[in-house]
């Protein structure tokens, strides 16, 4: 039974084997790092096991960025994805966020986000060292 758990202390190791699961870098030491601070994290279990997770950073007031939404390639479509980032949107609206922003990298992800009110807009990124 899938339960979904609100700013977990999912250990940072777990977090990287999620990330490594979708392609992504392990980050483990950006993730160990006492400084990170999230605004908001949900995770979904599947028993011990880390299923799904969401990140949110925010100033708490004026802007949320949503990050790090993943689902493991086990647990892809099964409504995980779309139920953090419900309980993310929901959360961060009832703190009125005025602005809540998500980036994400492949244009085929754009009717997924937005099904939840997100629209394109211009921007820029940029990375300052090699993903680790």
């Amino acid at each position: 039974m899938l339960r979904y758990v609100l700013n977990p202390d999912a250990p940072p190791e777990s977090i990287a084997a999620l990330r490594r699961s979708v392609g992504w870098g392990g980050m483990e030491a950006e993730l160990k790092d006492p400084a990170l601070r999230d605004y908001l994290r949900i995770a979904c279990y599947d028993g011990e096991r880390l299923a799904g997770f969401l990140a949110v950073v925010s100033n708490g007031v004026t802007d949320a960025y949503i990050q790090d939404v993943m689902v493991h390639p086990d647990y892809q479509g099964r409504g995980i994805g779309t139920e953090l980032m419900n309980r993310a949107v929901s959360r961060l609206k009832d703190s009125r966020i005025y602005m809540i922003s998500v980036i994400y990298g492949e244009e085929s992800l754009r009717p997924f986000y937005e099904k939840f009110g997100f629209y394109t807009m211009l921007c820029g990124q940029m990375e300052t060292r090699p993903e680790t």
